[in-house]
């Protein structure tokens, strides 16, 4: 699997998790936002949204600015425009979609994976005795 293919993935299982999805939705619709901005919109403890904006600065999705004792969240348009482009290219038409299949299957560095099918021979016969 392709660098990007992987980025893309594991993005995309950070946002499967409803609340975090919400968080950036939140954080996307204000702008920017601190901790206690974001819990009073929520009915959960401050260690857990402390583990969901981990997951989403990880990620790539929210970027974090410290101004004193306060973390002031954005969200990060860059990863936000990535995870956009690539769902917007399965709309692709399929021979598109194919070309980009060809070209990550040909990367050097990705090792091959599985055996070749056989093809059967049509002519062949099984003689039976």
């Amino acid at each position: 699997m392709a660098d990007t293919d992987r980025q893309l993935t594991g993005i995309l299982g950070v946002l499967a998790e409803g609340v975090r999805f919400r968080i950036l939705s939140l954080i996307a619709s204000k702008g920017e936002l601190t901790a206690k901005d974001i819990l009073s919109e929520f009915e959960f403890t401050q260690p857990t949204l402390s583990h969901h904006m981990a997951c989403l600065t990880e990620a790539g999705l929210v970027n974090v600015e410290r101004k004193g004792r306060f973390a002031y969240y954005s969200i990060n348009k860059n990863t936000i425009e990535l995870v956009s482009s690539a769902i917007a290219s399965l709309k692709e038409s399929p021979k598109k979609a194919v070309k980009a299949k060809e070209v990550s299957e040909t990367d050097p560095k990705e090792p091959k994976k599985g055996k070749k099918k056989k093809k059967k021979d049509k002519n062949k016969k099984k003689k039976k005795d």
